[in-house]
C-alpha cells in the first residue's frame, strides 16, 4: 500500500475500524479510487438505472468505499506527520465524509499550516474534520460554529472522543450580518451544504433538503470577545455577511482569512471587495486545492 502525502509533502495515514473490531487503512491509491467514485456519482445519477435520485448513488458510493476496506466503518483515526493522531466517528454519508478528509486534510485547502499557537474560528464546523485538524496542527483555541443543531451533536460526540477539553468552544449558531431569524435548509447525519434560505441566492440548486427550521442569526463579533488570529469559513453563499459580522474582529486583529469562493456566482467579486472594506492591508489570494477558496492575510 502507498501512503498518502499531503499537498505539502508530509505523510497522512487514515485508518478505520468497525463495529466488530475490524480495522483497516486507505492508502494513496484506495484514496484516488474512493474519491473517483463520488466523482462520477453526478453522471450515474442520470442514468435511467438510478432514477431513484441520488439515494441511490449515495447508496453505491458507500458500498464502494466499504468494498475497499473490507467492512463498514464506524470511526476513523487520522495520524499527521510527526504521530500526532486525532479520532471521528463516521457519519452516515461516508462519500462526502472521505472527501472532506481529503479536501481538508491532505489537500489542506484552507491552508491551515500557520494555526500553530493561534486562536482559530471555525464558521461551518459540521461534525469537526477542521477544527480537529487545526488543533492537531497546534492550534491554542478554536470557537466552532455549526447551525445544524443535529450535526453539532455529532460535533460534540468528536470532541468527546478526543478529549479536547477546553480547547474547544463548539456554539450551536448561525453566524450573519448581525442579530436575527432566518430559515435554514438542511439535512441530517452531518451531511455538509445546509444553508440559509434566501430564494434569489442561486445556492446548491441541485441539493435536496429534508428539513428545514427558523433559527437565530448572530454575528462572530458577539460570540468571540477576545482574539481570533485564523477565520476559516464555508458557510454555502453566507460569506459576505459573516465577513460583516465579524467587522470588530478583523478591523482590530487582521486574523488570517481562509473561505469558500465558489457558492455564488458573484463571490469572486464581491468577497474580495468585502473584505477590503474591511481592511485594506490585506493581500488576498484565490487557491484551487481542492475547492475554490480565498486565502487573506
Amino acid at each position: 500500500m502507498n501512503g498518502i502525502k499531503d499537498r505539502h509533502g508530509r505523510s497522512v495515514r487514515l485508518s478505520f475500524s468497525g463495529a466488530a473490531g475490524e480495522t483497516g487503512e486507505l492508502g494513496a491509491g484506495e484514496l484516488k479510487a474512493a474519491l473517483r467514485v463520488r466523482a462520477d456519482l453526478p453522471r450515474l445519477a442520470r442514468k435511467p438505472a438510478f432514477s431513484g435520485g441520488t439515494g441511490l448513488s449515495k447508496s453505491l458510493c458507500d458500498w464502494a468505499v466499504e468494498k475497499i476496506l473490507g467492512f463498514a466503518p464506524v470511526k476513523a483515526g487520522i495520524r499527521l506527520n510527526g504521530g500526532k493522531t486525532f479520532f471521528l466517528n463516521v457519519p452516515p454519508d461516508l462519500g462526502n465524509f472521505i472527501n472532506d478528509l481529503n479536501a481538508i486534510i491532505v489537500q489542506d485547502q484552507y491552508n491551515a499550516a500557520g494555526v500553530k499557537g493561534k486562536v482559530v474560528a471555525d464558521a461551518g464546523a459540521n461534525i469537526g474534520v477542521f477544527t480537529l485538524y487545526a488543533l492537531a496542527l497546534g492550534a491554542k483555541k478554536v470557537y466552532a460554529f455549526e447551525a445544524v443543531k443535529e450535526t453539532h451533536a455529532m460535533f460534540l460526540g468528536n470532541l468527546d472522543l478526543n478529549r479536547c477539553g477546553g480547547k474547544v468552544e463548539a456554539v450551536n449558531a448561525a453566524l450573519g450580518a448581525g442579530a436575527g431569524k432566518a430559515r435554514l435548509k438542511f439535512n441530517a447525519g452531518g451531511a455538509g451544504s445546509s444553508m440559509i434560505d434566501r430564494a434569489s441566492a442561486g445556492v446548491n440548486s441541485g441539493v435536496s433538503y429534508s428539513g428545514s427550521r427558523m433559527v437565530e442569526l448572530a454575528a462572530l463579533d458577539s460570540l468571540v470577545k477576545g482574539r481570533v488570529d485564523f477565520i476559516k469559513m464555508d458557510v454555502e453563499g453566507y460569506e459576505e455577511e459573516v465577513l460583516r459580522g465579524a467587522g470588530r474582529l478583523i478591523k482590530r486583529y487582521k486574523p488570517v482569512l481562509s473561505f469558500s469562493a465558489y457558492h455564488r456566482l458573484t463571490d469572486k467579486k464581491r468577497l474580495p471587495r468585502a473584505v477590503l472594506a474591511l481592511r485594506k492591508d490585506y493581500r488576498i489570494s484565490f487557491n484551487s486545492f481542492a475547492e475554490q477558496d480565498f486565502f487573506c492575510e
